[in-house]
């Protein structure tokens, strides 16, 4: 009778941390696009400084994504998509 009980605990568990896991990897794919997109609008040499903060975040979010803090992780991606947000801003808003 406890079995069943135990299954469905270890079936939710198993689907709630790879739900965590997805809206990680999506947040750092979404810094990574808006990072590629500043890049392209020549953000490297118009926003150095934001663009490099954006790049450090990005690098620490993966890092803390790997080591399996997804909170630290979503925090440092959500550090980097604003500033490459403002890097994308300060550079033109994107590749003419």
């Amino acid at each position: 009778m406890k079995q069943p009980w135990l299954a469905f605990c270890a079936i939710v568990l198993v689907v709630g941390l790879s739900l965590a896991g997805c809206a990680t990897a999506n947040k750092i794919q979404a810094a990574r696009s808006t990072m590629d997109k500043a890049r392209d609008a020549g953000a490297v040499y118009k926003a150095p400084f934001e663009y490099k903060a954006a790049e450090a975040y990005l690098a620490k979010a993966v890092r803390q994504a790997e080591k399996g803090d997804p909170k630290a992780a979503e925090a440092f991606a959500k550090e980097s998509q604003a500033y490459a947000s403002k890097a994308l801003a300060m550079s033109g808003g994107g590749a003419k």
